[in-house]
């Protein structure tokens, strides 16, 4: 084979991957097939030729990883693991030639179950030794066309087998219909016409007093601050098109038609926000608007306040508001290593929390598939680890995972942010008084940077340095790979704690980038991650058993906390606190290191793993009860990696529950964590008698709720591989997020379960028109591509009138009777053509551009 016949070859063949079954061979692998076509006018015979893909769960599990390889022997060709998710399909001996218009199909089991289009990686491409690789352009781009529909229960279902007790454990999700969506709706609207929300997230206190609203665009209009809050009355005078003034405070008194941003103290309306240095007051009137806070960031959420009071013609409601947040950490999460997102996407997504009073932006910053932050003196971290392409070696650059493509250097498998990218990214951040934390995953999850200090090593010795300063940085042994493969599928992922040189790695890395965040906005908290660590790995390290013969650790299993404390006290060296995800701090179901090991004034946890039936949720209240401040990260309810809705062609993972639609994530309720168990993986609700025992357990009886210190969303981004993705999985659950890390809600501390349930959704249906009246229209405007989630759709009258609803009202709908030719906007019911046979519905967004997923009703049903 040569170039040309392989770019052809590339062109012309045509992939169709099928999820076939999931339920037939229990819980452990599903079944599907690949079909291989060949259109092209040559034939493809046998050779050194192979096409490569990413697979998100392991090929044949029952041979791979024990063994490397498994020979699908009725067509002749082999699939092979090369590392993380990238694997080969690749002929031997036998490869019966494929002719012009012959197909051949794999048959091949995977491990556990796939259940949506978005599990299919894009991008696979095609390699012959010595060519250059080429993309097939039939798995190109991001339609997935051809991955085959999830049309029937063993396709769309993950599971449904028979547990030791003899019960069965059976999926019990389905695709959401028309009508099924339309009656969610229905339900979740409470009844009654919907309040829509002057302020989201909802203020303590709000008054609306009578008289004509105020139009700060009359002439006249002016702001003035004190000088300590200078910044954030620009950015205000700067959002409402009005002069910043400057003169004393004397000259201003008295003055009509002023805004005054001002410190002084606010009379709090509860105890507990007495020393809150985020409260503030917002008092409009017709003559006078004041602006009051403790300190700059309450004024700068008062502003944020003001200007989501701004009715479309530009007016202000004459209002009296007192406010302060819930908790002091209000956060999302990004994951910019597995997919990296620009400088660019970061500021957009800074925007987007500073209009909802979010305070945090945790940047997961490095992973197994990419290491994205330049490091002073260690530049292959970014050259090597910060890109991916076709090197099965690794010595240039990391394997194409994630459907990267063969290609390095490409968006958004490639890219990392410089030092001046980061600082302005924290510029940014402070503006909107936003703490940026960084964390640097370890000692799993690790690949990139192990690879990228191995480059280094080896090319250290190739300008012949002394080997101390070859291996200065080496954080495993390069001639011996650790094997043990991650949850990921990844080997040779973690770190070694036996050595030395890991340490002064981490060390390196702290401190530089300590000194980013010097001048800008001064680093306080340290996240070293430590979630899914291979543990069984460390027995393959000659230096972690030199470790435990002199005596530093008593075997294998206490390696994780010797590591721990260690990077802990490195971090506090620098003056920081340390932060942790929830597994880097708890070894098992019911141990914690203590808190005393640990001589950082703050030891911050991510409460992550709560799927209810594994009685992992109690780690929250065990770790604050402990000593441990915890930031409630819970992914049944804020993990926006997750679908909006259990569809086949919603995107997400699924792993902790089968859809967190945004109604889940503002039914949270943080002070009672067990309240929170609706249902079981399966989809079955849990009983009265499972809750009451899940909350009356001695071990979650919370005991220091002033440990809980706020919640975050998470967003991984293994699926997530453009700028829109990212903001549809964020938008708009990070509003409900917001509103549940900002306000208490009153239903939140109602014992009647029932009587809960009807408060609730009187508030949902407020915020959700609020969401459909305003609030999407305001990310309209901010360029933010927000979810659009598809119409539901009643027959009623025996079929003869349609009706349509929304999750949030207010968003247009329209319908076409003539298979999408002709758009009708939805307003009222609608009569049903006699002739037609089906109807389309979609969502828009309000300037037309955008369009949600379509729902099509057979209108010749019963």
């Amino acid at each position: 084979m040569d170039q040309s016949l392989l770019n052809t070859f590339a062109d012309t063949l045509d992939i169709r991957y099928s999820v076939l079954d999931n339920l037939s061979d229990g819980r452990g692998a599903y079944r599907g097939s690949i079909h291989i076509t060949n259109t092209s006018s040559s034939q493809l015979g046998y050779g050194k030729w192979g096409i490569y893909f990413c697979h998100l769960r392991m090929m044949e599990p029952d041979f791979i990883p024990v063994s490397d390889s498994h020979l699908y022997e009725d067509v002749k060709m082999q699939v092979k693991h090369i590392n993380g998710c990238l694997f080969i399909l690749e002929p031997v001996k036998g490869f019966a030639t494929l002719k012009t218009g012959q197909t051949i199909e794999i048959q091949f089991k995977a491990q556990y179950y796939s259940v949506a289009r978005t599990d299919v990686f894009p991008n696979w491409y095609l390699t012959s030794e010595g060519l250059e690789p080429r993309l097939i352009k039939s798995t190109v781009g991001e339609s997935l066309e051809f991955v085959s529909s999830f049309d029937t229960p063993s396709k769309w279902k993950r599971f449904d087998y028979e547990l030791s007790n003899g019960q069965r454990r059976t999926d019990l999700y389905d695709p959401w219909s028309a009508e099924f969506r339309f009656k969610n709706n229905e339900a979740n609207t409470g009844g009654g016409e919907p309040d829509v929300k002057l302020i989201v997230p909802t203020p303590y206190q709000l008054e609306v007093r009578p008289g004509d609203p105020v139009n700060l665009q009359e002439p006249g209009w002016i702001v003035w601050s004190h000088d300590q809050v200078r910044d954030e009355a620009r950015h205000l005078s700067e959002s409402l098109g009005l002069n910043l003034v400057e003169c004393s405070e004397v000259e201003v008194a008295g003055r009509d038609r002023t805004v005054l941003v001002m410190l002084g103290s606010v009379a709090p309306p509860d105890p507990e926000s007495a020393d809150n240095q985020e409260a503030y007051s917002l008092d409009i009137g017709s003559k006078c608007v004041r602006l009051l806070a403790p300190a700059s960031a309450g004024i700068f959420y008062a502003g944020r306040s003001l200007l989501s009071l701004r009715s479309s013609d530009g007016t202000l409601p004459l209002v009296s508001v007192v406010d302060f947040p819930r908790f002091q950490y209000r956060g999302m999460h990004v994951d910019v290593s597995r997919n990296f997102h620009t400088k660019d996407e970061v500021v957009a997504l800074l925007d987007v929390m500073s209009c909802y009073k979010l305070n945090r932006l945790h940047l997961h910053l490095t992973d197994d598939e990419g290491w994205r932050l330049q490091i002073p003196g260690l530049e292959e971290l970014t050259q090597v680890g910060g890109r991916r392409g076709h090197d099965l070696e690794e010595k240039q650059f990391l394997l194409p995972v994630l459907g990267s493509g063969p290609a390095p250097d490409l968006y958004p498998g490639s890219g990392f942010y410089t030092v001046q990218d980061y600082r302005e990214i924290l510029k940014e951040a402070a503006r909107r008084h936003i703490e940026v934390i960084p964390e640097i995953d370890m000692p799993g999850h690790s690949h990139a940077a192990i690879v990228a200090m191995a480059a280094r090593c080896r090319r250290l010795r190739k300008e012949g340095r002394p080997e101390e300063e070859i291996c200065q940085y080496l954080l495993s042994d390069i001639e011996n790979p650790f094997k043990v493969q991650s949850v990921q599928m990844f080997s040779d992922n973690v770190l070694d704690p036996g050595r030395e040189s890991t340490y002064a790695f981490i060390d390196k890395i702290v401190k530089e980038v300590k000194a980013m965040h010097e001048g800008v906005s001064p680093l306080k908290m340290f996240h070293l991650g430590g979630d899914e660590v291979p543990y069984k790995a460390w027995l393959e390290s000659p230096a972690c058993q030199a470790r435990i013969t002199a005596g530093e650790v008593s075997s294998v299993t206490e390696l994780m906390g010797y590591f721990v404390k260690r990077v802990a006290q490195i971090v506090k060296s620098h003056g920081l606190d340390v932060a942790a995800w929830q597994d880097g701090i708890v070894m098992k179901k019911t141990e914690l290191f203590d808190r005393s090991d640990f001589d950082n004034d703050n030891v911050v946890v991510y409460a992550w793993k709560n799927v209810w039936e594994t009685g992992m949720a109690s780690d929250t209240v065990k770790l604050a009860n402990a000593g441990y401040q915890v930031v409630m990260s819970q992914a049944t309810h804020l993990y926006f990696d997750h679908p909006y809705e259990p569809h086949p062609e919603e995107r997400g993972l699924y792993w902790s529950g089968r859809y967190l639609d945004t109604h889940k994530v503002f039914s949270f309720m943080p002070d009672t964590l067990y309240a929170n168990a609706d249902r079981k993986m399966t989809g079955e609700p849990f009983t009265e008698a499972e809750l009451k025992k899940l909350s009356l357990e001695d071990e979650c009886m919370l005991t220091r709720p002033e440990n809980i210190i706020g919640l975050q969303g998470q967003l991984w981004s293994e699926l997530v591989r453009t700028p829109g993705q990212l903001q549809e999985m964020i938008t708009p659950r990070i509003i409900a997020l917001a509103e549940r890390a900002w306000h208490k809600a009153s239903w939140e501390d109602v014992t009647d379960r029932s009587q809960l349930e009807v408060l609730r959704q009187k508030d949902w249906a407020d915020f959700a028109s609020t969401l459909g009246s305003k609030e999407l229209l305001t990310l309209e405007d901010m360029n933010i591509t927000y979810y659009l989630p598809p119409p539901g759709v009643r027959l009623l009258e025996a079929g003869r009138v349609m009706t349509a609803n929304c999750a949030y009202p207010g968003l247009p709908m329209y319908y076409s009777w003539d298979g999408r030719s002709t758009w009708h906007r939805y307003s009222q019911p609608v009569d049903v053509p006699p002739d037609s046979t089906e109807v389309t519905l979609i969502t828009r967004s309000f300037n037309g551009q955008r369009s949600s997923r379509e729902v099509t009703v057979n209108l010749l049903k019963p």
